[in-house]
């Protein structure tokens, strides 16, 4: 019995056994090292293409989010660009509406296979756009309705340009489609178009009896408490960076977005459910990470938000459009995300699936939209060259928490290293193996009660990488017991695995 005991004593101590990683291997915090690299390769792009101004967002997890800018924001007045300093996010505001249309979804208010007529068939001017009878829920979330493009149609055009300033609601704005031809048979095919959004919201509105912008407000904007994103639904938003508005000029406005007086020279309230918001990227990298590891989604709409469609044949393909995202392979990494454009200043948003980092970035010169996801590889490379360094951190940081659980007496907090999240984890030693986290930590509460759990010590700690998301650590372990001259020691495996930008253990093996 006292063997077993003991052997058991083994098993589970061995696990805190990382913990031995010190702080002191870097003489510099990691992620002020990355920092610092970072800054550098964002002016470095500032200056080679000769951008006004550019912000930069990375976030890795709650305590961990690196925020810098580089050039100007208004380069007549020369006024530095911060890293707060925001800008029209254009098509990536989506992301706001699209969040809370799958969560209508997910709720059973709408269903995917529904048509858009069930909702809207009672409105004369939904009846006169093409494919209106064929048209379902789907096809609006991942563009492959047929539907035209209102903002491009010549009649609004013509409008905008006549009346730049004026306040549009979204009904009036898509009514420019009415009696025009579909670009392709709806689920057919594929066109990108902000029409399909707006079509959303407003069945997202009559099903719910809320506004869009309240329900974002209720679902993302309070608790996630994005204090930089209002909706832009004004021609005065507070700390917008001047916009400088390039060759493609759709709406022919002047070649600076922002006035003497502080106002847009456009009306920005045209875009609702298209964009409708104006943000940082320190807001927007909030956001993307929010949206692929939070709660908020279950993992069913997540997964099916995930699958995208060829952006030609609309056919499902292993890169293209979700729902309400883009998805693509980027060096075998998979990327979702999103990018905007709103005259003078352009955005793009990424979540890696490899290395669970949201980024963000912005520009206030539109001509740059076609670079940003270049800019953001470049920056992407720099990431690369200091995630091993940042991983083995966080890995010591978890274990060296889980130490002081462990010396305070608290099983509780020490188990707060396990994944306990569905995934599948098993502790081995020479008393067996044992499966789960109820199990696991049932069996620390009956072999190491309160008061007569000992003190640890750590030494000959090896930590290896497996993948993006999995390290291997060895090492030993010395418990010291009061009663007992000598420390009893053992030697230890354990597999680490990131999980929502977090490191868990997954497995341990000890002797």
């Amino acid at each position: 019995m006292v063997v077993f005991k003991l052997n058991i004593m083994k098993k589970y101590i061995a696990v805190i056994a990382l913990c031995v990683l010190s702080f002191n291997t870097y003489s510099q915090d990691p992620y002020l090292k990355l920092q610092q690299s970072l800054q550098k390769k964002l002016d470095k792009i500032a200056k080679q293409q000769g951008v006004p101004g550019i912000t930069c967002s990375v976030i890795f997890d709650d305590q961990h989010q690196i925020n810098i800018a580089s050039g100007y924001s208004d380069l007549e007045k020369n006024k530095k660009m911060q890293p707060d300093t925001r800008m029209l996010a254009g098509s990536v505001g989506k992301l706001f509406f699209n969040l809370v249309i799958l969560k209508q979804i997910e709720l059973g208010k709408i269903h995917f296979e529904d048509k858009a007529s069930k909702y809207l068939g009672d409105t004369d001017w939904f009846n006169s756009f093409p494919n209106s009878s064929d048209i379902k829920i789907i096809h609006l979330l991942n563009h492959t309705s047929g539907l035209p493009r209102h903002v491009f149609q010549p009649d609004f055009l013509n409008d905008i340009k006549e009346n730049p300033l004026k306040n549009r609601k979204p009904i009036e704005c898509i009514k420019h489609i009415a009696n025009k031809e579909a670009v392709h048979p709806a689920g057919r095919g594929w066109s990108y178009s902000d029409t399909n959004f707006i079509l959303l919201s407003l069945i997202v509105e009559k099903v719910t009896s809320k506004t869009m912008y309240d329900l974002i407000d209720e679902a993302i904007i309070k608790p996630l408490d994005l204090k930089n994103t209002n909706p832009s639904d004004k021609l005065k938003l507070a700390n917008l960076a001047q916009g400088y508005v390039g060759r493609q000029n759709p709406f022919q406005v002047p070649n600076k977005i922002v006035d003497k007086n502080g106002e847009l020279e456009l009306n920005p309230s045209f875009e609702w459910a298209g964009g409708g918001y104006v943000t940082n990227t320190i807001d927007l990298a909030k956001l993307i990470k929010y949206i692929h590891e939070s709660k908020y989604l279950n993992e069913q709409t997540k997964n099916k938000m995930r699958m995208p469609v060829h952006m030609r044949s609309g056919q499902p393909y292993y890169s293209g459009y979700g729902l309400g995202t883009f998805v693509w392979d980027k060096g075998g990494d998979v990327r979702y995300g999103h990018s905007g454009f709103f005259p003078g200043h352009v955005s793009q948003v990424e979540y890696s699936k490899n290395n669970q980092y949201g980024i963000s970035i912005q520009i206030n010169n539109d001509n740059q939209y076609q670079l940003m996801q270049k800019y953001i590889y470049e920056l992407d490379q720099v990431i690369i060259k200091h995630l091993d360094e940042i991983n083995v951190a966080e890995i010591n940081k978890n274990f060296k928490k889980q130490e002081d659980c462990w010396n305070n007496d608290d099983i509780e907090c020490y188990m707060k290293a396990y994944a306990n999240n569905g995934e599948v984890i098993q502790t081995i030693s020479r008393g067996g193996v044992t499966y789960g986290y109820k199990n696991i930590i049932s069996d620390y509460k009956r072999y190491f009660p309160k008061g007569r759990m000992g003190k640890l010590h750590y030494d000959n700690i090896n930590i290896r990488r497996l993948s993006d998301n999995l390290y291997f650590v060895t090492g030993r372990f010395n418990l010291k017991f009061t009663n007992r001259e000598q420390p009893l020691r053992g030697w230890f495996s354990v597999t680490t695995k990131k999980i929502n930008g977090k490191w868990y253990m997954i497995t341990d093996h000890s002797s």
